[in-house]
């Protein structure tokens, strides 16, 4: 008896396009499969980067603001830069030695070093050592450069005068004088000798004036 098999000609396909059609059915599933979860994995990744991203503190995003520069402060001429007189700076000087034409010819010389001179006259003090005060601290190498030009070491702050400068001649520099620019001193002394002695008193046409070390008045 024959079967139907029998009959199938030869090279002719019978239930092999059934096998092939459902694996292909299997891998577009697959495929789909797989994209899906790689688009839920993505969703699920930009989820988190917004939710981070608002959990943070907004102040951690603000720039901070840049750092305040203040303006450099004008520096004080050293001693070294200042080497011209000042013009506007008042300078008394006052004789505290004693000694007679002494507070006159120290004032000549800064009148002719090119500060102006203010009061001129005798001032008691137990002070032996010479200085140049100054009143102000920026008035400080103006005062060293009275004192250079007088042959004065010392120089120092006070407010126990008016003047910007105030030169306290005493005796360690009464009897030589002033210094000149060339490093001679014009000894009130020797000039004393030479014309027959110093009559004049120091400060003339000047007023007196009060201070807490000592006291001025006409010579």
């Amino acid at each position: 008896m024959a079967d139907d098999y029998d009959d199938i000609e030869p090279g002719r396909r019978s239930g092999a396009h059934r096998q092939e059609a459902a694996a292909s059915s299997n891998v577009g599933a697959i495929v789909l499969v797989i994209v899906l979860a790689l688009v839920a994995v993505l969703l699920v990744v930009a989820a988190i980067n917004i939710i981070t991203s608002s959990m943070r503190n907004p102040e951690s995003n603000v720039a901070e603001p840049a750092p305040e520069t203040s303006a450099p402060a004008t520096p004080t001429p050293s001693e070294s830069e200042v080497s011209v007189a000042d013009s506007s700076l008042t300078v008394d000087v006052l004789n505290g030695s004693g000694v007679s034409g002494v507070a006159r010819d120290f004032s000549s010389v800064v009148e002719e070093e090119g500060w102006t001179v203010g009061q001129v006259g005798n001032y008691s003090t137990a002070r032996s050592d010479s200085v140049v005060y100054y009143r102000d601290d920026a008035d400080e190498a103006q005062a060293q450069l009275v004192a250079d030009a007088l042959g004065i070491e010392a120089t120092e702050q006070s407010n126990d005068f008016t003047a910007d400068l105030t030169v306290l001649i005493c005796s360690d520099i009464a009897q030589r004088g002033p210094a000149s620019s060339g490093g001679e001193s014009a000894g009130t002394e020797e000039s004393g000798a030479q014309g027959g002695g110093s009559t004049a008193a120091d400060g003339a046409g000047t007023t007196g004036g009060d201070s807490t070390d000592g006291s001025l008045g006409e010579g």
